[in-house]
């Protein structure tokens, strides 16, 4: 993408007092010599007039390898810069990688004439997010330091940086919905497209027979098929600061890690429930409530965009507010899954009433993280908020009742919590 001039300012003082001086010098001493200087001051403003003009027309083009990229992806910066006459000029280049926080890309100091010089700058994003390609500057300085030059070029383009993606091997949503997808341990729906066996033949209906195998065996034989259900999960992901919360600042501090960490655990949740037929209701409880509804095979990439570009606040919206405008849209085959960073007993009774409406309730706190499956555990000496822990004890006794309340550990790895609910009927 070509960019385009949009301003240009020059300090010219240097050239001006030097001309000035000359220009007294030649009213008072006319003589070769100062009219000499004269005539070199009226060349070095036209050399002023002329760089300027040609810093003003630069050719300078920009091309990104990628406009949607994970964090710690790597992404591709190419820059070209031509000009008609040879210059010497600094060129900077910057980012926006937050609400307020900008670096440099680069910063070059290089020789431009009328062939393109290449700037190749590859970096990568630790953090999700929208990242704005700022303005690009051009500096010129005369060799005698007597004039400066400065021009700003731009055009709007820009990086969204998704939450790196996370394996799962399971999820412990109920499989209550009668339509084919995965195995289910509930005996709704037979898939005709799954056999996982043979048996006698005991008054069942003729389209089950298979008669190869019943003209093989001398017998007949009909074919068992496996019981298959769908999900239909209500996401909720709660990036704001709990009111209950005493210490806000240390928690303020603490919330801008959790934020990272909820949305890569709803990112890793949300594809792999995306591997089946799925029916998913995400809502991000941020600094505006988001809220998205779809088939997990077509919304999948809509959703994690949604996410990246979510941000959480210490006075925003309620969990648990936003919970009870979503109760009624609950049903009895679906589940409940909350990621949030600090609750307290205050909810149960929400949790309660969901429950109500659906087959299962699963609340996970992640107040300090977890661990990437890629590294080996660790020891840590974390401690938690007393509020926290009562409504961890509080809910043990309502696990049989399928509302389940999980403090994950910072050594634990989501795969490891969400093989240990399965243990849960």
């Amino acid at each position: 993408m070509k960019l385009e001039l949009r301003s240009i300012t020059s300090n010219v003082q240097p050239l001006i007092v030097l001309s000035v001086a000359t220009l007294v010098w030649l009213i008072l001493n006319a003589s070769v010599f100062s009219v000499l200087f004269a005539l070199l001051c009226g060349f070095l403003w036209l050399h002023f007039l002329e760089t300027r003009r040609n810093v003003s027309r630069l050719r300078i083009e920009r091309t990104i390898s990628t406009e949607r990229a994970f964090t710690d992806q790597e992404v591709l910066f190419h820059h070209s810069v031509a000009s008609s006459k040879r210059l010497k000029v600094t060129l900077l280049g910057q980012i926006e990688v937050g609400s307020s926080l900008t670096y440099n890309l680069f910063e070059r100091e290089l020789f431009i004439g009328s062939e393109p010089m290449r700037i190749d700058v590859r970096t990568s994003f630790p953090t999700r997010g929208r990242k704005v390609l700022k303005d690009l500057f051009c500096y010129y300085e005369h060799p005698l330091g007597l004039f400066r030059i400065w021009a700003r070029f731009n055009a709007a383009q820009e990086v969204l940086v998704l939450p790196r993606l996370m394996p799962l091997e399971f999820f412990p949503a109920r499989l209550r919905e009668p339509l084919p997808g995965r195995r289910s341990d509930f005996k709704l729906f037979e898939d005709p497209l799954r056999i996982k066996g043979l048996r006698e033949y005991s008054n069942d209906p003729i389209k089950k027979i298979h008669w190869k195998a019943s003209a093989k065996f001398g017998k007949l034989l009909v074919k068992e098929y496996e019981n298959t259900a769908i999900s239909r999960v209500f996401m909720f992901v709660d990036l704001n600061m709990a009111k209950e919360i005493f210490a806000r600042n240390v928690w303020g501090q603490i919330r801008t890690g959790y934020e990272e960490e909820a949305v890569r655990a709803a990112t890793a949740v949300l594809y792999w429930l995306s591997q089946g037929n799925d029916t998913i209701n995400m809502t991000v409880v941020g600094k505006q409530v988001l809220e998205m509804d779809w088939t997990a095979q077509h919304g999948w990439v809509r959703a994690v965009e949604t996410l990246a570009l979510a941000e959480g606040s210490e006075d925003g919206p309620q969990l648990s507010d936003v919970l009870l405008s979503q109760v009624p849209k609950l049903t009895f085959t679906s589940t409940m899954v909350v990621l949030s960073m600090y609750l307290t007993d205050s909810i149960l009774p929400v949790l309660l009433e969901a429950r109500a409406r659906c087959a299962r309730v699963m609340v996970f706190l992640l107040p300090y993280g977890y661990r990437d499956p890629r590294y080996k555990a660790g020891r840590t000496y974390e401690m938690y908020p007393l509020d926290m822990v009562k409504l961890k004890e509080k809910a043990k006794l309502l696990e049989e009742e399928q509302i389940i309340v999980r403090i994950i550990r910072p050594n634990q790895t989501l795969q490891e919590v969400f093989y240990e609910i399965d243990e849960v009927r």
